[in-house]
C-alpha cells in the first residue's frame, strides 16, 4: 500500500519560513477585521473560566440543529479523538485517501483502522456497497483531503446503510472544508441531529479555522444525536474550549461571518479552478475538477518539482504521506492568481532544470 509514510507530517511543516505558502489550506492569512476585534473585546475577561453555552446555542441555530446535538470542540482534531474513545472499535474504518488525523487518533486509542481505498480511475468516487459490512464506524472527508472530491449527500449516507444490523454503525463525516465547497448542500448536519435510538448513528465534525483564518485558535464541533454528544462530553476535558475561541464562534455566526464565508467561498471556487488550470498547463494531472479549496495533481518527479520550489520559497504539500498516494502527488492550496501565476513559473524553470 503506497502512502503514510509519515501520517503526522502536516503541511503546516512545510509552509514554515516559506515567502509563498501553498501547502496549508487556509483562506486567508488572517482572521477578518471584525473576527479579530471581537477576540481583542474577550481579553479583559480572561480571568473567567469559558463557558460554552451561549456559543453552543448559537452555532446549533446557525446549522439548524437543537444545541443538544452540538458540541464545541479544540478543533476539530479533538473531535476524531473523542470519537476513537468513543466505544471500543471491533473493525473502524477510513475512507482513504484521506486526512492522517481520525486514523491517528484510532491508532493512538488503541483500535487502528483499516484504509479503504478508493480508486483514481473514478476520481475517488465512494461505493458504499464496497464497504465491508462488518465496520462499526467508518470515516470519510466531504469535500475530502487531499483529492478534493465532494461526495454526493446520497452516496455519503450509503456509507451508514451498509451495516450488518441497524445499530451496528457509526459513519463519521469530516466536513472541515464544505462551507467552502462547490456545493456546501451536500452536508448531512440534518442527518446526523434526527437520529434517535434504534438508528444507524451519523455524526459530523466542522471547522471554523479554515475559512476565517483562525487555524492558531482551533475552534471546531462534532454534530450527532444528543446521546452520543452527551457521551463525547463527557469525555471532552473541561474548558477545552478557551474562551477567545469562543468569542470567535459568536463572532462567525453573524450576517458579518456568513457573508464573508460566501464571499471566501466564491473567491476559493474561482481560485480552484483557475489553479487547476494552470497547474495542467504546466503539464501536471489533475485527475478531478476540484470541488474543495485545494488541488491534488501528479507528476512524475513531485518530490524533485517540491524540493525546487522550496528552494526558491515556495511550499507546496507532499502528498505521499496520505494512505493511497506516491511520491508522485502533490497538493496545492487555492491561492489567488499572483501567487498562482509565480507557481506555474516556478514549475516551468524547475521543468528545465530537471529535464
Amino acid at each position: 500500500m503506497t502512502g503514510a509514510g509519515d501520517p503526522g507530517h502536516h503541511g503546516d511543516v512545510e509552509a514554515r519560513g516559506a515567502r509563498l505558502d501553498l501547502a496549508v489550506n487556509v483562506a486567508v492569512a488572517q482572521p477578518p477585521a471584525f473576527v479579530a476585534e471581537a477576540i481583542v473585546r474577550e481579553v479583559p475577561r480572561l480571568a473567567a473560566y469559558p463557558d460554552p453555552t451561549a456559543a453552543t446555542e448559537t452555532l446549533a441555530a446557525e446549522l439548524g440543529v437543537p444545541a443538544g446535538c452540538v458540541l464545541l470542540t479544540n478543533g476539530s482534531a479533538e473531535a476524531f479523538t473523542l470519537v476513537a474513545r468513543l466505544r471500543p472499535w471491533r473493525e473502524p474504518l477510513v475512507v482513504e485517501p484521506q486526512f492522517t488525523e481520525p486514523a491517528e487518533a484510532l491508532r493512538h486509542a488503541g483500535t487502528p483502522a483499516t484504509a479503504h481505498l478508493l480508486d483514481p480511475a473514478t476520481g475517488w468516487a465512494v461505493d458504499g456497497a464496497s464497504v465491508p459490512a462488518a465496520a462499526d464506524l467508518v470515516v470519510v472527508g466531504n469535500p475530502t483531503n487531499p483529492t478534493s472530491r465532494l461526495h454526493p449527500r446520497e452516496q455519503i449516507l450509503r456509507l451508514v446503510d451498509t451495516a450488518t444490523t441497524p445499530d451496528d454503525r457509526v459513519l463519521l463525516v469530516d466536513e472541515a472544508f464544505l462551507d467552502v465547497s462547490t456545493d456546501p448542500a451536500q452536508t448531512v448536519v440534518p442527518d446526523a441531529a434526527c437520529r434517535t435510538a434504534g438508528d444507524r448513528t451519523i455524526l459530523v465534525t466542522g471547522s471554523l479555522t479554515k475559512t476565517f483564518g483562525l487555524a492558531g485558535l482551533r475552534a471546531g464541533y462534532v454534530v450527532g444525536p444528543e446521546r452520543e454528544i452527551d457521551r463525547l462530553r463527557r469525555l471532552q476535558p473541561h474548558w477545552s474550549v478557551n474562551a477567545l475561541a469562543l468569542a470567535a464562534v459568536l463572532t462567525v455566526c453573524t450576517p458579518r461571518g456568513r457573508d464573508f464565508r460566501d464571499e471566501q467561498r466564491a473567491r476559493l471556487r474561482a481560485n480552484a479552478s483557475h489553479l487547476a488550470a494552470t497547474l495542467r498547463a504546466c503539464g501536471l494531472h489533475v485527475p478531478v475538477d476540484p470541488d474543495g479549496p485545494f488541488v491534488l495533481a501528479q507528476h512524475p518527479r513531485a518530490a524533485s518539482l517540491r524540493e525546487g520550489l522550496r528552494a526558491t520559497g515556495i511550499a507546496v504539500r507532499r502528498a505521499d504521506t496520505f494512505w493511497g498516494l506516491d511520491d508522485t502527488w502533490l497538493r496545492f492550496a487555492a491561492r489567488d492568481s499572483g501567487p498562482v501565476d509565480e507557481l506555474a513559473a516556478g514549475i516551468r524553470q524547475i521543468e528545465e532544470e530537471i529535464r
